[in-house]
């Protein structure tokens, strides 16, 4: 593609394009012209390109009921040419598919673990922030929080929670008391995660924020980063979007110090799921000691073993690091 003065010489579109005087501008974006395609002219696409379809009516009750679309985040690495699309030798459908059950399995583990998660920190911000500002609408002072934009925003999200709800506790208090907002137990029973997460990123630093952190065994900074990491993860779960080799567009700050056993394997990708399973079994360890994270997750990686774990920031020796051999166990002070 070249440019004559300040016209194209050819239909390619939406790319930088340098004229003869050196200068560079972006020519309009091209229509979309892909015609929409049946569940058996997929099928028959897939072939083409090279895939291996053994058992057509099973791929066809896979597509009519997942979506091609839906599925392609799963065909591209297998493919050997991914311009034209053109797959790996001997690859099949049902490699296709064991990715997909694969990271399904996985949304389901993540997904309840940070269920567990989120009540527990819920717990904690309610019993430390209450009982330590002897405040139970402690949430309603701005004066408790840094940023004034951000708490307007929060309270004005929070009412519109308590108006929705239909649950007899929030009924009863509206019916029975005067307050405009309930106390912190009663509201934080319906803010959602990510409201949870806000109320504490944007609170002072404080003697309860802090207490918060400590019982988790992190700092201020690093627990903030981590609930609001577990936010984003547990939407993505939620909405049954690829979560296997994603790229987090929220990277999860690594601790320099921590009050447990903590990863020991250096140079981690902070933008990959393997970081996220280690902050989600850091917390179960200290939520539920006897809980079976660690065994199954290793466990889901045995039923896959054709799980590429490097794209998901998995290190090669990761099973021998001492964090993944059992609960994580509080640090011993130094004397």
């Amino acid at each position: 593609m070249y440019i004559i003065g300040n016209k194209p010489a050819g239909p390619l579109s939406g790319f930088p394009i340098c004229t003869l005087g050196g200068s560079f501008f972006t020519m309009n974006k091209q229509p979309y012209t892909k015609p929409p395609l049946s569940v058996q002219e997929h099928i028959e696409l897939l072939k083409s390109r090279g895939l291996h379809i053994t058992d057509e009516e099973r791929a066809i009750r896979y597509l009519q009921n997942i979506s091609y679309y839906h599925l392609s985040g799963y065909m591209f690495p297998f493919l050997a040419d991914k311009k034209q699309h053109r797959y790996k030798p001997n690859s099949s459908f049902t490699d296709i598919i064991n990715l997909y059950l694969f990271d399904r399995e996985l949304r389901v583990l993540t997904f309840s673990s940070i269920e567990k998660i989120e009540i527990a920190i819920r717990a904690q911000i309610t019993n430390h922030f209450a009982i330590e500002t002897k405040n139970p609408f402690w949430y309603t002072d701005i004066n408790n929080f840094s940023v004034s934009t951000e708490h307007k925003d929060f309270l004005k999200n929070t009412s519109t929670a308590i108006k929705r709800s239909t649950d007899v506790f929030i009924k009863h208090f509206t019916d029975t008391y005067s307050d405009p907002y309930p106390p912190i137990w009663i509201v934080s029973e319906v803010l959602s995660m990510g409201q949870l997460s806000i109320l504490y990123h944007i609170a002072k630093r404080s003697a309860p924020r802090k207490a918060v952190a400590k019982h988790f065994g992190v700092k201020e900074p690093i627990m903030a980063n981590w609930l609001h990491t577990l936010v984003y993860v547990r939407n993505i779960c939620a909405h049954h979007a690829r979560l296997w080799n994603k790229s987090l567009r929220i990277p999860v700050k690594l601790p320099k110090v921590t009050d447990r056993t903590w990863l020991s394997s250096p140079n981690l990708s902070n933008d990959k799921i393997y970081i996220v399973l280690a902050v989600i079994a850091y917390f179960l360890d200290i939520i539920t000691p006897s809980n079976t994270f660690h065994d199954k997750l290793k466990n889901l990686l045995s039923k896959y073993p054709n799980v590429d774990t490097s794209v998901m920031g998995f290190p090669k020796d990761w099973k021998n690091d001492p964090f993944w051999s059992g609960i994580s166990k509080p640090i011993a002070p130094q004397s």
